[in-house]
């Protein structure tokens, strides 16, 4: 295209911008550049500068701007909580628009009787948490350690995975139906509620069009709402930790409570990782999370807690963490017995990690920096259970042929493990580095918190690097078969893949959204 042509487009799309402005006003239509500069950012990188954000308060005044700019050929691209490391809304091309969708935030029916939520997909985890629970009730998987401020639409599109994933998998298998805005302006609706007349109590009546958003990277369309099932809180429940001298052990143990259906979370930390995590916080000082644990499980759990403080963890061991859920307390008691006869070749500590987990589920985004204000990056992949622990001496081998580089430029390297159903392991290498912190860091992290911790000196140098290993510990993951979620732009999706199963999405991405308006080089490499 001539730069002629570019200098029109470019002055049209202002003038589109400007009527909107004047139509909806500063609060839907931001283009202050400060505000723009912040929206181009995410954890770990910063994108091509965008035209607007447009924030609607409404599904139909997202339906009606979305046909507006997709008639002038403007890119969009759906931005849920924001805490994406994966470039999952950052522009690849000048002139983007970002559609911040947290303003669409209505739980709009709990229907306790046939078993299903509807809500907007602007609304937290946290927040269909609580609402859910002052009924007795919640959904089968209930969000990501971020569902402070994560939303229902962000986890949609990336197919997160954790609170609930040790029993109930991933977000799409806890979901029945979505609407979704198309580039036409309209509404296009899935699972049985697309048919006359039907409640959004099923997912299936025919092909299972509800799956095809699901990990989508926001590239097939925009979520306005979904429909989840519900089940009910369970009565009791109890929190078991183990730790051990090395990771095989380990691995064996969470694969054993993994394929007997005893976890609804089970998750790991590696030596490091366990360090960092007592250095961030102390579980018996923690005075929000101790309020949350007394709130949700009582007092003797919370005085459990104190006495326990963080002498119970020895940081130079792996160890390994389980919630167990029952329906009576003869159930529980069998259902930990059962456990402990699984776990092998361990010691049993205090389950306060699990039981801090439980009582305060989501975290503050503060967790994004490390305890001397390092910045943190992870990487991750889901691999079957038997393919976990070749995969990771994978990883450390990597990692042991670059101690010169990580010592050089102050770089760690600690990891997250945790199963995903009968089937998989998550392995999640996680970066620490020392580096100033960026323009989204200083307006999501607590400025208190941020004070305290202190912030390193810029490190260019560092950030190349881990930038660098991470793509390789991403190839590792992916040469030991490992799927990924929060794929963003950063994940390998089409390379290798089965050619029928690629013209297929190419098919239905040129039918939903011809011109490629939608997140623009998503699900592309």
């Amino acid at each position: 295209m001539s730069e002629s042509n570019q200098a029109v487009l470019a002055a049209q799309a202002n003038k589109l911008i400007a009527s909107l402005l004047g139509r909806h006003g500063a609060e839907v239509i931001v283009t202050d550049p400060g505000e723009l500069d912040y929206y181009a950012h995410d954890v770990a990188a910063a994108g091509q500068a965008l035209l607007a954000v447009i924030v609607p308060d409404s599904a139909e005044q997202l339906l009606a701007v979305v046909k507006e700019l997709a008639e002038a050929g403007i890119p969009m691209i759906p931005r849920g909580g924001g805490l994406s490391y994966t470039d999952a809304y950052l522009a690849t091309r000048p002139g983007s628009v970002l559609i911040d969708t947290t303003r669409l935030n209505r739980i709009i029916e709990i229907n306790s009787e046939d078993r299903y939520v509807v809500a907007e997909c602007g609304v937290t985890w946290a927040q269909l948490f609580e609402a859910l629970e002052k009924q007795g009730l919640r959904t089968p998987y209930f969000g990501p350690l971020s569902g402070l401020e994560a939303t229902l639409g962000g986890a949609l599109s990336q197919g997160s995975v954790f609170l609930g994933s040790g029993l109930h998998g991933s977000v799409g298998d806890s979901v029945l139906a979505l609407d979704v805005a198309t580039t036409a302006g309209t509404v296009l609706r899935t699972g049985a509620a697309a048919a006359p007349a039907t409640a959004p109590f099923f997912r299936y009546f025919g092909p299972d069009l509800t799956g095809l958003f699901i990990g989508d990277a926001g590239s097939l369309g925009i979520k306005l709402r979904a429909s989840l099932r519900l089940l009910d809180l369970a009565d009791h429940c109890d929190y078991l930790s183990w730790q051990f001298a090395g990771p095989e052990a380990m691995f064996d143990a969470m694969a054993k409570l993994a394929r007997a259906g005893l976890a609804s979370e089970c998750f790991g930390f590696d030596p490091l990782l366990a360090e960092m995590r007592m250095k961030r916080a102390s579980l018996s000082e923690d005075a929000g999370t101790m309020a949350k644990v007394v709130k949700r499980q009582g007092l003797l759990a919370g005085a459990k807690l104190v006495a326990r403080g963080r002498s119970f963890l020895d940081t130079r061991c792996y160890s390994a963490h389980a919630v167990i859920e029952a329906d009576s307390k003869a159930a529980l008691v069998e259902r930990v017995r059962r456990a402990r006869q699984l776990v092998t070749g361990a010691e049993e500590i205090a389950g306060s990690i699990p039981r801090a987990l439980r009582g305060a589920p989501f975290a503050p985004p503060n967790a994004m920096l490390g305890p001397a204000g390092e910045r943190w990056l992870p990487v991750h992949g889901i691999v079957p259970h038997s393919a976990a622990p070749a995969c990771f001496q994978a990883l450390k081998a990597m990692a042991g042929g670059e101690a010169d580089c990580l010592e050089r430029h102050g770089i760690r390297i600690g990891y997250l493990y945790a199963t995903v159903a009968a089937q998989g392991t998550l392995i999640e290498p996680v970066f620490y580095w020392p580096d100033s912190h960026s323009v989204y860091h200083r307006r999501r992290v607590d400025q208190q918190h941020r004070a305290r911790i202190g912030e390193p000196d810029p490190n260019p140098a560092a950030r190349g690097e881990v930038a660098r290993l991470r793509q390789g510990m991403a190839d590792i993951l992916r040469s030991h078969g490992a799927v990924h979620f929060q794929l963003g732009k950063f994940y390998s999706y089409r390379r290798g893949r089965n050619p029928a199963a690629l013209a297929l999405v190419n098919a239905i991405k040129r039918e939903l959204d011809p011109r490629g308006l939608f997140n623009p080089d998503s699900l592309v490499e």
